[in-house]
């Protein structure tokens, strides 16, 4: 899809010369081909760590090169950080059409600069839902006035997500749609999930599932087991994510169609999708940081904001979860962004909404958690939240070769801070981190090469 914000580029990064640090933030002279900006004193990810200090320049929206010299129109100190292609987020609620009381499109795409992302899949579960091609192209427009992250929206699977009649398509993909989801709902009905493959098969769309079977799922709040017998809360068990994951690995296969199983969130789910595309399922994997980071005993507090779909589950659970990164078994992390307003939130568990707001902390959560302990190369982390994704659409992987789009975000891996919902972007301030020390913060974050996030500028 040669519209990726990613287009790739061609030849390998050159070897960087150091050359001496400059100011921050310095208006120099404008150049013929665009503006262009340096970012000063840039460290690279390598295999082995992080490169020496790098010049890294930008010109009319794209990467230059390094260690150039010359005129610029702005300079910006990285301050020996690093400096990595922006993240690529194929799942996040951002409420808008209709819901705009929870989150917007200037807010949510706010949020993700925040959060280190340069592009960012808008889920379709709104209101209306995203299942006509005048409301994709409506999304792109608007999105694009913005001037934040990029946005690619994905559109319904079915019409209304009523789960009866399936969506154009052709259309929708024509209108720019480059992922059919009704994430949020399952889609129950066996034959239609068939013949959804096998015409996202036909035009090489993405169709996103959401792995629960809705009637073993019922009206369960939280993971089915001890900890829900002991607070007397209806549970939702890893059965119902375990055996929609097996129906729709097994349509895949069938069809040829691209399913992306989506917030994978328990072992044996993980373990039937790892089977499954063993014995030829053109299927990816995603897990989120919440079912990465958190565990069922977070309930006991009784608080919605741990209130989420799927559940968070065991710690035997997070633990293979996160062995299933190590091995390369997960294709990308997916945050499944999904902000809803304080009062809904603060509604009884019963009554709340599910739903995690996380855009903004995704990355440090995950760094200080995996990369920080040792359980996580830097270069895994990076390669979920960029290569991965982007291979999960079919699109190139962001890179800072030349010639390649300037979606950069640079990264403060030492200095450490907490967690501040108050500071958020988004319009979802609570979240169930809120206090806890992490290093890892975004710090600045550049789109098509304009600055769209500056933590310290405003």
């Amino acid at each position: 899809m040669s519209d990726h914000p990613t287009d790739d580029s061609r030849g390998a990064e050159p070897t960087p010369k150091r050359r001496s640090p400059a100011r921050s933030r310095t208006s120099v002279r404008g150049g013929a081909a665009g503006p262009r900006t340096v970012l000063r004193r840039a460290r690279l990810a390598i295999v082995d760590g992080l490169s020496r200090p790098t010049d890294v320049y930008v010109r009319g929206g794209v990467v230059e090169g390094f260690d150039l010299g010359g005129a610029v129109d702005l300079e910006l100190d990285a301050r020996e950080q690093l400096v990595t292609p922006a993240f690529v987020d194929l799942h996040a609620h951002l409420r808008d059409p209709g819901q705009e009381v929870k989150e917007d499109l200037a807010s949510g795409l706010a949020a993700a600069a925040a959060g280190g992302f340069g592009t960012v899949i808008s889920m379709a579960n709104t209101t209306p839902a995203v299942d006509d091609p005048g409301l994709v192209a409506d999304l792109i427009r608007r999105a694009e006035l913005v001037g934040q992250a990029r946005l690619r929206p994905a559109a319904t699977v079915t019409a209304g997500m009523r789960g009866e009649r399936l969506t154009d398509f052709a259309a929708l993909q024509a209108a720019g749609a480059v992922m059919l989801t009704d994430d949020g709902l399952p889609l129950a009905d066996t034959n239609l999930m068939r013949r959804a493959c096998e015409y996202a098969a036909e035009l090489g769309l993405v169709i996103q599932t959401h792995s629960e079977e809705p009637r073993l799922r019922a009206n369960g709040v939280m993971n089915e087991g001890r900890v829900s017998r002991e607070l007397g809360l209806p549970g939702n068990t890893a059965s119902a994510e375990t055996i929609m994951v097996f129906r729709d690995t097994e349509i895949a296969r069938l069809t040829g169609a691209r399913v992306h199983i989506a917030h994978v969130s328990c072992e044996r789910a993980m373990r039937v999708a790892e089977w499954q595309r063993a014995n030829g399922a053109p299927i990816t994997i995603e897990v989120t940081p919440q079912h990465l980071t958190l565990t069922d005993e977070a309930l006991r507090t009784f608080d919605p904001v741990f209130k989420v779909a799927p559940p968070l589950r065991t710690s035997t659970d997070v633990a293979h979860l996160r062995e299933a990164l190590r091995r390369g078994a997960v294709d990308n992390i997916g945050t499944d962004h999904a902000p809803h307003t304080l009062a809904e939130k603060e509604r009884d568990l019963l009554e709340a909404p599910f739903g995690i707001a996380n855009l903004e902390v995704t990355f440090a959560l995950l760094y200080t958690r995996l990369v920080l302990t040792g359980e996580l190369p830097l270069t895994c982390l990076l390669h979920l939240l960029q290569g991965g994704p982007a291979s999960v659409m079919g699109w190139q992987a962001p890179t800072l070769t030349p010639g390649a789009p300037a979606d950069l975000t640079v990264i403060d891996l030492e200095g450490e801070r907490p967690v501040q919902g108050r500071s958020f972007k988004s319009k979802a301030k609570h979240n169930p981190w809120e206090g806890e020390p992490l290093s890892g913060w975004p710090r600045l974050t550049l789109v098509r090469g304009n600055v769209c996030y500056d933590r310290e500028g405003g």
